[in-house]
């Protein structure tokens, strides 16, 4: 940390204000926090007064809670952790720890923060999406059409949007309008086919405004949330529900979660990334991207053995030592002698 350029933390400083905290030592005592587990700013505070560690660090300074989570979260802190994360790296190489020649990758799911209970799956969601669509077009034809004078076809391949709903309101409320006129500069006393005309209006504009306008935005949300997902969570949107490993009964856990990857050498950590896909073999890919080394071999189990990915490691001519899908069903003897195998 020590041996990190000081101007890194030049983004940290400011020209006004008490003078600030040295950024490396707010930082160091940041990653060792970190390591023993404990995140809170306020438990943060308290290791400063009593971890004899925490003592050297910060000299035995007691930094306030409010110091401590304004650091964490100013901006370009998302930056210096990531040229850390590769200075780290570098110094590994430069030490002789780590070669930088061979990844070995796999990944484990985390729990997010989230209500278990707050899933969206998109099966339902277009399954109802397209129940909605089909009583907004019932609605239309035998309860709006007949109120309005102003032609309107819809189209019947493409799904009614909610800004289209939206310009069904404004008709419906201009058709209110010129019926209201109507009413006032000629009223009837008794039973008026004009009043029974505002109060279907009416219902109308209620029923297309507060139902099918709210729940079409509401499944135009999800849509975009789901980004090729299958399902996500309402309280942590990035979250994806996907099984969690048993637990000590045995009983298999659906809760929402996210996938962690990691690249090791030597027992370091060399790269990581977090994905909301809850297989593996749809990360290796863009966790590869992203890898700021040169790369050179890689070792991973059949999880990220898809054709695709073996078919781009040899167009990048990077090595790799990954079995595919079907390779231990392969060497069977049975496989090996079934008359449906053999060339």
């Amino acid at each position: 940390m020590n041996d990190l350029e000081d101007d890194c933390f030049s983004s940290f400083y400011h020209d006004f204000g008490r003078p600030s905290y040295h950024p490396k030592m707010l930082l160091s005592a940041l990653l060792f926090a970190y390591s023993q587990g404990i995140f809170s700013g306020r438990k943060i505070e308290k290791l400063m007064v009593e971890n004899l560690a925490m003592h050297y660090l910060t000299g035995q300074l007691v930094i306030s809670y409010r110091t401590i989570n304004r650091f964490r979260v100013a901006k370009g802190m998302s930056d210096l952790l990531q040229d850390l994360f590769v200075e780290f790296s570098v110094r590994l190489k430069m030490e002789e720890f780590v070669s930088l020649d061979c990844l070995y990758i796999d990944g484990t799911k985390i729990e997010a923060n989230a209500n278990k209970y707050s899933f969206v799956w998109k099966k339902a969601t277009d399954k109802f999406s397209l129940k909605l669509q089909e009583n907004i077009r019932q609605s239309f034809q035998e309860e709006i059409a007949p109120l309005i004078e102003e032609a309107i076809v819809l189209d019947q391949e493409e799904p009614i949007s909610s800004e289209q709903l939206d310009d069904f309101v404004a008709i419906l409320e201009k058709e209110l309008e010129k019926t209201n006129q109507e009413i006032e500069q000629q009223p009837v006393k008794g039973a008026d086919e004009r009043k029974k005309k505002r109060r279907k209006l009416r219902k109308a504009i209620r029923k297309v405004r507060d139902d099918f306008s709210v729940r079409a935005k509401k499944y135009e949300n999800y849509g975009e949330t789901f980004e090729g997902r299958n399902s996500f969570s309402k309280t942590d949107t990035d979250a994806t529900f996907m099984r969690m490993k048993d637990d000590h009964m045995m009983n298999g856990q659906l809760k929402p979660g996210y996938n962690l990857q990691i690249a090791t050498e030597n027992q370091f950590v060399l790269h990581y990334d977090v994905f909301p896909n809850a297989a593996d073999v749809n990360t290796l890919l863009p966790f590869l991207e992203s890898y700021p080394h040169e790369l050179k071999t890689i070792v991973a189990d059949a999880g990220y053995g898809s054709e695709e990915n073996l078919v781009t490691l040899n167009e990048l001519e990077v090595s790799h030592f990954i079995k595919y899908a079907l390779f231990d069903k392969e060497q069977k003897r049975t496989y090996k002698k079934s008359s449906r195998n053999l060339e």
